[in-house]
């Protein structure tokens, strides 16, 4: 990987004190890499690629033909991990596992903390507007998903979500060798959402006084986004690959 050095010094294979590059440590680059699921192979590598490629595609078509705002770019990362936390529960029921029923239960009240939150929504909006409580909730429902499919939203949110399925095989061996968590808040979730909070809080407000002018800023989010997956990709295969040229083994 780019910036490796020929002469690297040796690092004990024993010590997860040992530093591998900069401040990283041997362990901390152990916890990383195990938190993403282990080392990627090749064909991880590349369903992770496509998917990159195929959301970021579809994202920029949203964004030209349906008008897509900034919020908007959230939504597929939103649905990659609404899609883990539904399939917890049910991996559980045929995959023995202790540790992955107690993940499946914490995921569950993530879900049922959901399903709250919008019937509350739903009750106050439907005390305000005088309506029947179904009624509004239908409306609110279709309202949300107009939303998205309306700015064509639906086609990147459904990539995202095959890429995760494709890669579940992956997930369920590395909860296997490694163990919990199964949805990880690790190295790939930290760069994307960091890097997309900066995108939609802070760019909007540098370029406020702009309002009037047609300055994209969606387009520059959108790019803030595809560099944030793209240096997710990078850093996993950049610590694995030195962790593998020192003879470090996970």
């Amino acid at each position: 990987m780019a910036g490796m050095s020929k002469y690297s010094p040796p690092v004990d294979k024993n010590d997860n004190r040992a530093i591998l590059h900069n401040k990283l440590t041997v362990g901390d680059a152990k916890h990383m890499l195990r938190n993403e699921g282990g080392p990627m192979t090749p064909m991880g590598a590349a369903i992770q690629i496509i998917t990159v490629l195929a959301v970021s595609a579809f994202t920029a078509r949203a964004i030209q033909k349906g008008l897509a705002t900034v919020w908007h770019l959230f939504l597929p990362m939103l649905a990659e991990y609404l899609f883990l936390l539904m399939t917890m529960p049910v991996l559980a029921i045929f995959l023995p596992d202790p540790e992955l029923r107690r993940d499946s239960r914490r995921g569950a009240y993530w879900l049922l903390s959901l399903a709250i939150g919008v019937a509350v929504w739903i009750t106050m909006q439907a005390s305000k507007l005088e309506q029947p409580w179904m009624d509004q909730g239908r409306a609110e429902i279709g309202r949300f998903l107009g939303w998205i499919v309306d700015h064509q939203m639906h086609w990147p949110i459904l990539a995202a979500v095959a890429g995760r399925a494709a890669n579940l095989p992956g997930r369920i061996a590395a909860f296997h060798r490694y163990g919990p968590p199964f949805v990880p808040v690790g190295l790939g979730c930290a760069m994307r959402l960091g890097l997309m909070v900066l995108a939609a809080f802070a760019i909007p407000w540098l370029f406020a006084a702009k309002a009037e002018s047609t300055f994209p800023v969606v387009w520059v989010v959108w790019g803030i986004v595809l560099l944030a997956e793209a240096l997710a990709i990078w850093m996993h295969l950049d610590i694995q690959m030195r962790l593998k040229k020192r003879g470090i083994e996970l």
